[in-house]
């Protein structure tokens, strides 16, 4: 028995990417949990980007022009909520990322977050919430997302780092369905970031 799609998997952009191991803070120290070296270069690049952007499970992220949700004051989010149940307006951004600890037991051994852990759909549908029709919102974990109810996928890509090849971890582009947002430019992406 076939299931009919109602959304067109041949237009899922698909790829493996190898990045060096860690992005590091502006100290040059290491964080666990750190985006690869050179991932958010990469997603501006793919133009997989937006100006109102929002981080769930924010961790150490250097975006100042972002809104950052993180369980744990001492990451100095702008928000420190529940990532799954915050107090961020429906439709209020036009990006999200969602970055969890990739586990029930990472999220006790590494921050001492397992209460607040329910994997990557419990995160995706506050983010579902939160972005604006035309919106992207990104996850990158070990556990492979459902399609999120009212998106459909624009990326399913295995992202990997060198030199730690054992562990593969699965990034999804997902666009809101609805009216697409017209982007607000910044006047150079590159100067707003530097990752």
């Amino acid at each position: 028995m076939s299931r009919k799609r109602d959304w067109d998997a041949s237009e899922v952009y698909r790829t493996t990417k190898c990045f060096g191991s860690w992005s590091r803070n502006k100290d040059g120290t290491h964080y666990n949990g750190a985006f690869p070296a050179g991932f958010m270069k990469w997603i501006r690049t793919m133009e997989w980007w937006g100006d109102e952007r929002v981080y769930l499970c924010a961790g150490m992220i250097e975006d100042p022009q972002s809104i950052r949700i993180d369980i744990r004051p001492e990451v100095n989010p702008t928000h420190t909520e529940d990532a799954r149940h915050t107090s961020l307006g429906d439709e209020s951004a036009d990006w999200v990322m969602l970055d969890p600890p990739y586990s029930k037991q990472l999220a006790k051994d590494m921050y001492d977050t397992e209460k607040y852990y329910s994997g990557i759909n419990g995160f995706a549908k506050e983010a579902a919430r939160i972005v604006k029709p035309g919106g992207l919102i990104l996850t990158l974990t070990y556990e492979i997302p459902k399609r999120i109810p009212g998106c459909d996928f624009i990326a399913v890509c295995g992202v990997y780092t060198v030199p730690m090849t054992g562990y593969m971890r699965c990034f999804t582009v997902s666009r809101k369905t609805g009216e697409p947002i017209e982007p607000k430019r910044t006047a150079n992406p590159q100067e707003v970031l530097s990752f």
